[in-house]
């Protein structure tokens, strides 16, 4: 008897044990890590090209290793980004779990219910470490809220309309820095045939959906945009008129002899090698142009924000976000990983490999990793809040033909840069063009 009953008491101080160390298998560690709630799940993830995307594929271990989840990931152009997104939401088969959004096309994902709503699980399973949305520009979310208000994306990244001048050849000059567009006109002016094979200006003149940004960004300082507020066209307008007969102008009469045909990558590669004396862009561009390994002008740039007859920024929004696929099977995964993705943690990784040195998340610009870092980029960089700040993106034509719209316009512009019609002509036909667009969207 006595056997048998010191048996009975190791048995059940045995089950006592196991059930203290939990008896479904995971360890203690496992279950009280909400992070590790989804190890063993897949995400697929869609990517754009650009230094948004460097991030994750130099850092995405760390996710992996801290989760257990693991994330395949693919990376494509713009155009074929977006036609894949609507492919999946189209198709509904939930082919990715996490997509990479442009601003520009959120009208468009929105009516295709592409993507989804996040407010749910920003309330409910927000990582208290990893979460930084408390800490982005309200005007800077908004851009990727729908009509019902809900947010739809996490920003990564932004940029504002700065203008990029050289200088020593305003200090050689005895120039200004300007502050106006009026005053950009006046600089290039005193600047043409001082310098042998430097352009006083130069921008995106081309026609494509890709140098819109330019024109449009340029036009919203004298209080002109395609579109208005009720999505009526307003292109063919006096204040377009001063707007584009002023930016003709300067391309065309300061600009390469080219203008017309110059994209951004050649943009910047011409500004790079000392051919341009000033260049209007968005602020991503400062931090390129002054890295000695692929500038020549690296220690003689200076950035400025300019403002239109208007009282207006002239703007150069480019804003990219992460958005959860609405058919994605993996949601609660996919959302901690946009939460990662968005962190602090991340972002100052980003900041000690140079990849970048523009955050929506306003913490970054106070700690020590980007003062360090940001040695030798105080022209740009102790202006970014300010450059954050004067973003507005109700010039930007929000509306699903989005896309077509842009095209409509800066070809009309591009004719005229390149001296093929007028300004009058090309805003004439660009209003007429669009119009049809329009109409063709209310059928």
């Amino acid at each position: 008897m006595r056997k048998k009953s010191l048996l009975l008491v190791i048995m059940l101080i045995g089950a006592l044990l196991v059930a203290g160390c939990g008896g479904t298998g995971k360890t203690s560690s496992q279950s009280s890590d909400p992070r590790k709630a989804y190890e063993g799940t897949t995400l697929k993830v869609l990517l754009k090209t650009g230094y948004e995307t460097e991030a994750i594929k130099q850092f995405v271990g760390d996710f992996e290793k801290a989760t257990g989840i693991k994330v395949e990931y693919e990376i494509y152009d713009e155009p074929t980004v977006r036609n894949k997104l609507i492919l999946d939401a189209t198709s509904r088969t939930g082919a990715y779990d996490v997509v990479a959004t442009q601003f520009w096309y959120m009208p468009e994902y929105l009516r295709a219910q592409a993507l989804e709503p996040l407010d749910d699980y920003i309330k409910n399973k927000a990582d208290k470490e990893w979460n930084s949305l408390d800490y982005i520009p309200k005007g800077l979310l908004n851009t990727y809220r729908g009509s019902d208000n809900k947010l739809y994306a996490v920003p990564v990244s932004a940029s504002g309309g700065v203008l990029i001048y050289r200088t020593d050849l305003f200090k050689k000059y005895g120039l200004q820095v300007p502050k106006t567009t009026k005053d950009v006109l006046e600089a290039a002016k005193a600047l043409a045939g001082k310098e042998k094979d430097v352009y006083p200006f130069i921008g995106r003149g081309e026609s494509s959906l890709a140098s819109f940004g330019t024109s449009a960004g340029w036009a919203w300082a004298y209080g002109a945009r395609v579109l208005d507020e009720n999505g009526k066209v307003t292109v063919n307008t006096p204040e377009m008129k001063q707007a584009m007969t002023d930016f003709v102008e300067l391309a065309q009469k300061y600009g390469p002899p080219d203008q017309a045909a110059i994209g951004w990558d050649v943009m910047s590669e011409m500004f790079r090698q000392g051919k341009a004396a000033m260049n209007f862009e968005m602020s991503g561009f400062p931090s390129v142009y002054a890295n000695k390994e692929v500038s020549s002008v690296a220690d003689k740039i200076g950035v400025a924000l300019i403002k239109g007859p208007a009282d207006k920024y002239a703007q150069w929004m480019y804003g990219e976000g992460l958005a959860i696929s609405k058919y994605s099977k993996n949601k609660e995964a996919a959302w901690l990983f946009l939460q990662w993705r968005d962190s602090l943690e991340v972002s100052l990784k980003e900041v000690n490999k140079g990849i970048r040195f523009d955050f929506p998340d306003s913490r970054v610009y106070e700690s020590k990793e980007y003062k360090e870092k940001a040695k030798g980029l105080e022209f740009f960089t102790s202006q970014i809040d300010e450059i954050i700040g004067s973003v507005d993106t109700s010039y930007w034509p929000n509306v699903p033909e989005f896309e077509k719209i842009a095209e409509a316009f800066q070809k009309q512009i591009s004719l005229a840069i390149s001296g093929k019609q007028t300004v009058d002509s090309a805003l004439t036909k660009a209003q007429q063009d669009i119009d049809k667009i329009m109409a063709g969207a209310k059928k």
